[in-house]
């Protein structure tokens, strides 16, 4: 049991009778204070009570194995997530639990930052354009949303050539991070909006998804961005960069028969924006 590379503890209903070398590890400190202690003792409070839980199954259960992750509370007072595994052994007197423990924290730590690399444009971290229209399809083709509304906005920057060919394509890169983060700050505290999403295309194109929203209201949305965008300044290394964006609204409607058809729509209200001047909404 001292060779195993994960904790094991062995475990009464009163606490805990042996802790290999590697549980103490994992709970910074020594193998010989744990005895007498209780898992619950490490167990991050926002998850005791689900420990709690598991803890009697498994004193109550014969021949069953409960898993679960929790946050562990270390003696050095730092966290990690666990995953445990739990199963009472066939001991003839008191119930005795076997309990193995695994430090899962850096691989959950590396699965989510590989789940966000899928999901986010690289350059500005807006959702990329695979997400948006994963995310889109599944609010079009669910039949319990069917029938609420659905709006997207089409963005484009004005003129973002020039911008680049002015100041230099690291200017244009800072420009596209600063509207994704005026983005992600400004659409929360639109209380309409409060579940949108905001994503990239590609190059200075960018979308939001607004479900639950159609019509009025979602134009409502664009013009709100729109202005916002307009008194945005982006502070570079070769000077300060202002400007504005054209959008294109559009909100589903059967005939579009799924996202690409919105997405047709939406583009073509975001052409006339463009072509009628720049720098306004037009609606599809």
């Amino acid at each position: 049991m001292e060779a195993l590379p994960v904790g094991l503890l062995i475990h009464t209903v009163q606490g805990i009778l042996y802790a290999n070398t590697s549980a103490a590890l994992l709970l910074r400190t020594k193998a010989r204070s744990l005895s007498g202690r209780h898992l619950l003792d490490y167990i991050a409070s926002e998850d005791v009570t689900l420990m709690q839980s598991v803890l009697q199954r498994s004193f109550a259960e014969m021949g069953s194995t409960h898993c679960l992750e929790c946050g562990i509370d270390r003696s050095d007072r730092s966290r990690r997530l666990a995953s445990l595994t739990l199963g009472r052994l066939p001991w003839a007197r008191n119930p005795v639990l076997q309990i193995i423990l695994q430090d899962v924290t850096e691989q959950k730590h590396a699965e989510a930052s590989l789940r966000q690399l899928t999901v986010t444009d690289e350059l500005t971290g807006a959702y990329n354009r695979r997400h948006a229209v994963y995310e889109a399809e599944l609010y079009i083709g669910g039949s319990a949303n069917a029938s609420l509304p659905f709006s997207l906005l089409m963005i484009d920057i004005d003129h973002f050539k020039r911008i680049n060919d002015e100041f230099g394509h690291a200017a244009g890169d800072a420009a596209l991070i600063a509207l994704t983060r005026l983005m992600h700050n400004l659409l929360p505290t639109f209380r309409d909006a409060d579940s949108a999403m905001f994503a990239r295309l590609g190059g200075e194109e960018f979308v939001v998804l607004l479900p639950g929203i159609g019509g009025t209201r979602a134009e409502g949305i664009a013009e709100r961005l729109r202005m916002a965008i307009g008194q945005l300044q982006v502070d570079t290394s070769v000077g300060d960069i202002r400007f504005t964006v054209s959008i294109g609204a559009a909100t589903f409607r059967p005939h579009d028969v799924g996202f690409d058809g919105l997405l047709k729509r939406a583009d073509a209200a975001l052409y006339l924006a463009k072509q009628s001047g720049r720098n306004k909404v037009v609606a599809a």
